[in-house]
Order: structure tokens, then sequence, then C-alpha cells
């Protein structure tokens, strides 16, 4: 029986760097924790994002944020992973020497930058989030973070590949978040361990767990669930991951997935309280 269903965001749940949900989706989710079973939405997105997005439900759910660094209950923070001070400012220096590319950084509740861009007006604007420019970094940054962005429109996954992350991908995980964005966390966080120390929290196991991504950063919780899901629109990458595929995104593919899955539990249901021997 499934007990726990995490989905990812951007790319799943809305279009990149939008709130554009489908509206079902939050009947969905009430509808789930009538019949026991716990949702989690987990993204490269902050804290704050989230719960403007999913605002009828936040309180209903639980969140792994900042790209699995921060897991948290709609009250709690339950576990958080920092980038420690001195390892963050080399990572921030070499960020500079890309071309054309700005840095976020991600603290526990805001985010920020060096300075009004393109960038600061989308993460603002677009995703909702609380973010503030604070001029340089190394001067200014009193925060602890959990998270670094790289941002390129269409190609920072390309550019950040020919030669930072080969250089620090034995300390941190780096993962591609969208065709803009590339983040950089702890090397024991990401998706997939924020997912196992919350089945970890509630005693719900793999079994009894189903995930919705669409992106490599998406590949670690898929691998945490009997039951994962590839949206239509996924990266090849994330398809051949994932044991199942649901419609695109266009379609709403998740939320067809899961009005399905309601449609099943009530289905057994029903079938019980009609025939005990069952």
């Amino acid at each position: 029986m499934i007990r726990l269903i995490a989905s990812d965001i951007d790319g799943t749940l809305v279009p990149d760097g939008t709130d554009r949900i489908d509206p079902e989706m939050m009947d969905v989710i009430r509808a789930l924790k009538e019949r026991g079973i716990v949702f989690a939405g987990a993204s490269g997105r902050q804290f704050l994002s989230m719960k403007k997005l999913f605002q009828p439900v936040w309180q209903d759910m639980y969140y792994i944020t900042d790209n699995g660094s921060i897991l948290r209950s709609a009250g709690k923070i339950l576990k958080k992973h920092v980038i420690p001070r001195t390892t963050l400012f080399e990572l921030i220096r070499d960020a500079k020497r890309l071309p054309d590319c700005d840095i976020m950084l991600c603290g526990e509740d805001a985010a920020y930058c060096e300075e009004y861009s393109e960038m600061f007006y989308w993460l603002r604007d677009s995703y909702k989030f609380n973010v503030k420019v604070l001029g340089d970094f190394e001067t200014y940054l009193q925060d602890d973070i959990v998270k670094m962005s790289i941002y390129q429109k269409d190609t920072a996954e390309a550019t950040v590949n020919r030669w930072f992350a080969p250089k620090w991908r034995e300390q941190f995980n780096i993962a591609s978040a969208g065709t803009m964005w590339m983040d950089i966390v702890q090397y024991d966080a990401d998706k997939g361990s924020s997912l196992r120390e919350l089945q970890e929290q509630l005693g719900i196991t793999p079994e009894e767990t189903m995930v919705f991504g669409d992106n490599l950063n998406d590949i670690g919780m898929l691998k945490a669930a009997e039951y994962s899901y590839a949206i239509g629109s996924a990266r090849d990458e994330v398809k051949k991951t994932a044991k199942y595929l649901a419609p695109p995104l266009s379609e709403y593919g998740e939320t067809q997935v899961l009005k399905e899955l309601i449609r099943a539990l009530d289905a057994e249901r029903e079938s019980r309280q009609t025939d005990p021997a069952q």
C-alpha cells in the first residue's frame, strides 16, 4: 500500500520557474491525506516559494527544499546540510570564473545574490523567492548556506561541466535542476537522501513510496521508491531510471496518475466493505 508520495516541482508539477500548478492538485493532496497518504514536495526551490505554491494545503505536507539540503515539516526543520564557509567561498571564486554566469546562495529562509540581474528578477517575480541583493558575498554574507546555484540561460549544464563540476564533484553533489540551473549541495545531500530520512522518521518503506520527477536532480529520489515515475516530458536519463512513465506535464500527468490511485484505493475499500471475506 502506498503511504508516501514525493514529487518534484519544476518540470513535473509546474513549467520551470512558474506557479502554474494544476488547481486539482490541491484537492488531490487533501484526498491523499484523508486516505492516510503523506505528500511531500521536493524541489530546488526554497521553502517560502513552495509554501506559496501549495498555499491551500501547505500545512498538510512535508518539504524537501533546496535540492535536498533541508527537510521540513510545515512547522519545523527536521534536517539541514550546511556548506562549510571556507569551502563555500572557494566555490564562489571558481563560479565567478565561469563566463556569463550568475550565482545564487540559499540560506534557511532567504536566497542571496550580489546584484540586481535577470536572475534576481526571475527568482523574485516568477519563483516567488525571498531573495536579497547583498553585494560582494565575501564581504556581506552572514547566513549559513545550504545550496549554491549557478545560473546561465539555457546552457548552464554544459558550462559548469567543462571544468567546474569535474573539479568539485568528489566533494559536492552537483546536478542539473533545469536548463538554466546547476545546483551545488553537500555531498550527502540530495532529494534521495532527504526522502530516505523522511521515510525513516515516518516509518515508511521504499515499497510504500511513490515518486515523480523529470530531471537529473530527481534520480536519487526515484531510486528510493518502488513506484518511481518519470513525467512524460522528462529527460531520457530519468526515464531510464524510473520504473513507470506518467503522461507529460502539459497533460498534468502526475495529477492523472494520483487520481487513478485514489480511485483504485476507493474501489478496493468498497470491495472489502461489500465482501468481508476479502
